[in-house]
C-alpha cells in the first residue's frame, strides 16, 4: 500500500466540489467506484456534504493557500481490502496527518490494475476554521502505511523512495 499526496498545480484549479465529484463519478463504467464515505459531515448525501465543506472553506478568509488536500492510497495488484479495512486505513492515515477532525470524502476505485482510494480532505478545521498543513507528510505516510499493512495482513510495500524528485516524476509519468 502506498499513500501519496497529489498537490494541485494552480490555486485557481483547486476546487473541492470538482475533486469530490470526480472521485465519486462512475464515468459510465460499471465497476469504477465502490465504497464511498463522508467523514465529519452532517449529511450523508454527496451534494449536501460538498455544500457543507465549501461553506466551511469560505469561512476562512485569511489563508491564501489551497484549502483542499487530495490523497491517493494505492494497494498492490490483486489486493482488494474490505470496507471495514478501508475505513480503518482512511481514519488512521487522516489521524496521522492531523486531519482526524476534518471533513472528508473518500471513494475506492477499481478501474485500474490496482485498487486505490481517493481521499478529498478539507484542510480547514470545521470548528476552529484554521488551516492545517501536515509537516513531513511523506515520512508520516510511509510509517503509517507500513504499520497498517502489518495490522491488516496486506503485502508490504517499499514506501520510502531514494530517487530524486525529477526521477520520481518521470517514473510516475511512465507508469501513467
Amino acid at each position: 500500500m502506498i499513500a501519496k499526496h497529489v498537490p494541485i498545480r494552480s490555486l485557481k484549479k483547486s476546487d473541492f466540489a470538482n475533486l469530490a465529484n470526480y472521485i465519486t463519478d462512475q464515468q459510465s463504467k460499471i465497476e469504477r467506484v465502490g465504497y464511498i464515505a463522508f467523514n465529519n459531515c452532517e449529511s450523508a448525501n454527496l451534494d449536501m456534504a460538498i455544500s457543507e465543506i465549501l461553506a466551511v472553506q469560505q469561512m476562512n478568509t485569511r489563508t491564501q493557500n489551497d484549502k483542499t488536500y487530495h490523497l491517493i492510497v494505492s494497494f498492490r495488484h490483486g489486493e482488494n481490502p474490505s470496507n471495514e479495512v478501508l475505513e480503518d486505513i482512511e481514519l488512521n492515515i487522516c489521524k496521522t496527518l492531523g486531519f482526524e477532525e476534518h471533513q472528508r470524502v473518500s471513494a475506492v476505485h477499481y478501474d485500474t490494475d490496482n485498487t486505490h482510494m481517493h481521499i478529498a480532505i478539507n484542510k480547514i478545521h470545521p470548528e476552529k476554521l484554521t488551516i492545517h498543513e501536515p509537516f513531513k507528510a511523506y515520512k508520516k505516510l510511509s510509517d503509517t502505511c507500513r504499520d497498517l499493512e502489518i495490522k491488516h495482513g496486506l503485502e508490504v510495500d517499499n514506501h520510502m523512495t531514494h530517487q530524486l524528485s525529477s526521477s520520481a516524476k518521470a517514473s510516475d509519468m511512465e507508469h501513467h
